[in-house]
């Protein structure tokens, strides 16, 4: 019997968590919502099915190491000099005033400055796994807003990673604000020079010697090792495990084998992060959370709203558009993962007070059921925004010396082929006629033109003459077998590429001197974007590396059924 008493909490996490995660998509919310509501129900201030003991709250961290190293993987070089601006301004722009919004407020109401900073920046950290999933189901993961937004979170994981090194040290009780600040950026530091020296001398040749074994449990096994063998060898420093799982992520995201270790991770993450969260909601007291409900509506409204608003000023400061700021800030309003991390920490919630915790705690976790919605209502008021600028005379001619890509209609397929001009630096207009596309790709950040390539007045003004194709990303034949005419004498070298539906499509088209191209690859658009690289003389490794980083970008989030969130 007691080995089934010790087994006992982990089996019925597991089944309230497939529970939760089925739940989670019949009502359309977040999963995290659901577990922390289940750890609620089940937990010693609710039915007390499950106990917090050991097992329990081993269980939780691993989830929480598990998250630092899928973080870590997200962390590489290449990020680095793919986010450029939004990394190293936007990041930073949006950390500083919403750490400093908020850690005045947490001041006024008491808090001493150590842990008003703390709780502050804490809360100008994001929900990784919610935005993620809400930018993969609008589809806009590859866009511009996407872009800024993935900058954003990888800022805002690392950031969160060193709040929790600072965390720790507070812990610990010694030393002022400055010594804690000081210790944890030498742990950071440190952290950083060790996973370039692993990597490079320890790391890739031993992943090199496993992929010749071509097992995929090998890979399994080595990647739950290097995760737990990591976090153990911090731990045993007096470092944080979640500061060691960080490290093993930087040291995987460096070297080639990085996608099919983090695919044999993904599962084991996914789980025990489930698990924290409803370790979470076993912590919280439903009696002081319906006497507080007043006070858990004031904090989310405090925390949305405010942070609506100081993301959004931080976009602007950036040189982001008012609509593409607007919808940035709006899909970033929320609490985090690493909110409720540091609010679970001993020496933050004994600080803040069992009442205030779970206030803070209750508020965090309705902000990310409350997403979705609020990011509805920030898409119509970035729309009503880039309503204004839907006429010609929003036109930027093109600038001498360039010869771009007319791309007309943003739907899928003219999005995605301006996803892959832009990752190339190909020059480029892009045309739309339809005000809501054109509204849509405002908002979501893409430099667009308000108009009809069929309006030969129009394509004058932005110098048709000099560009190299006309990318018509929607089908009109009739438009085109009338303009075809005027074309061929005007522009005689301009090359004119199109989407068809089929093969009888296609050769109507053809016979109009127009490459036709049929989208069959996923995500829709795909294909006629990788014709227009190939258009441009992009080498075919090149294109296929980009096609690796779109497939990425549109797999599974990190959490089960975190999809169903948006």
């Amino acid at each position: 019997m007691s080995d089934v008493i010790a087994i006992l909490p982990a089996v019925t996490l597991l089944g309230v968590g497939l529970l939760c995660i089925l739940a989670a998509r019949a009502v359309k919310t977040s999963p995290i919502v659901a577990f922390i509501a289940a750890g609620l129900i089940i937990g010693p201030y609710g039915f007390g099915i499950v106990e917090q003991s050991r097992t329990t709250e081993l269980l939780a961290q691993l989830g929480v190491v598990f998250l630092l190293f899928e973080i870590g993987l997200g962390f590489s070089s290449k990020t680095l000099r793919e986010s450029g601006r939004d990394l190293v301004v936007l990041g930073p722009l949006q950390m500083l005033i919403c750490g400093a919004g908020f850690a005045m407020a947490a001041r006024v109401f008491g808090l001493d400055w150590p842990l008003a900073i703390l709780v502050g920046l804490g809360a100008g950290i994001s929900a990784t796994a919610v935005v993620s999933a809400t930018m993969t189901e609008r589809g806009i993961v590859t866009c511009p807003l996407g872009k800024s937004s993935t900058a954003l979170l990888v800022f805002q994981d690392i950031a969160g990673i060193f709040l929790l090194v600072f965390a720790v040290s507070l812990d610990t009780g010694e030393g002022s604000l400055a010594a804690a600040l000081g210790l944890a950026g030498a742990k950071a530091a440190a952290a950083a020079i060790a996973a370039v020296i692993i990597g490079r001398f320890a790391a890739r040749p031993a992943l090199r010697l496993l992929a010749r074994t071509n097992s995929p449990e090998v890979f399994t096994a080595a990647a739950l090792f290097l995760v737990l063998a990591t976090a153990a060898a911090t731990g045993a420093l007096g470092l944080s495990l979640t500061l060691g799982a960080f490290l093993a992520g930087v040291i995987v995201a460096e070297t080639p084998f990085k996608t099919v270790v983090k695919t044999e991770a993904k599962p084991f993450g996914a789980l025990l992060l489930g698990f924290f969260f409803i370790a979470v909601g076993m912590a919280l007291d439903w009696r002081i959370m319906l006497a507080e409900a007043p006070l858990i509506l004031a904090a989310l409204a405090a925390l949305v709203v405010g942070k609506t608003v100081l993301t959004g000023v931080a976009a602007l400061v950036s040189g982001w558009s008012r609509p593409g700021a607007t919808q940035l800030a709006f899909l970033t309003a929320q609490g985090s993962e690493f909110g409720l991390v540091l609010l679970a920490l001993p020496a933050v919630s004994g600080a803040l007070g069992a009442q205030t915790a779970a206030i803070l705690v209750a508020a965090s976790a309705v902000s990310l059921a409350v997403t979705p919605y609020w990011t509805a209502l920030g898409m119509k008021l970035a729309r009503k925004l880039a309503a204004s600028r839907a006429k010609p005379s929003a036109l930027k001619p093109i600038g001498e010396g360039d010869r771009p890509i007319l791309v007309f209609a943003m739907n899928a397929s003219g999005r995605l082929a301006l996803d892959g001009l832009r990752r190339f630096n190909i020059p480029y207009v892009a045309i739309d006629s339809d005000a809501d596309r054109f509204m849509a790709a405002v908002s979501d950040g893409y430099d667009v033109t308000f108009g009809d390539p069929s309006d030969v007045r129009l394509m004058k003004a932005v110098g048709v003459v000099k560009a190299r194709a006309l990318a018509l990303a929607e089908t009109r034949y009739e438009v085109s077998k009338e303009v075809t005419p005027y074309v061929h004498e005007t522009y005689p070298d301009m090359a004119r590429i199109v989407v068809v539906d089929d093969e009888a499509d296609q050769e109507r088209h053809a016979a109009l001197n127009m490459i036709g191209v049929i989208n069959r690859a996923k995500p829709d658009g795909l294909d006629f974007a990788i014709a227009l690289l190939r258009f441009s003389h992009i080498a075919e490794d090149q294109i296929a590396g980009w096609i690796r980083e779109v497939n990425e970008a549109y797999e599974p989030e990190r959490l089960p059924g975190m999809n169903a969130a948006a």
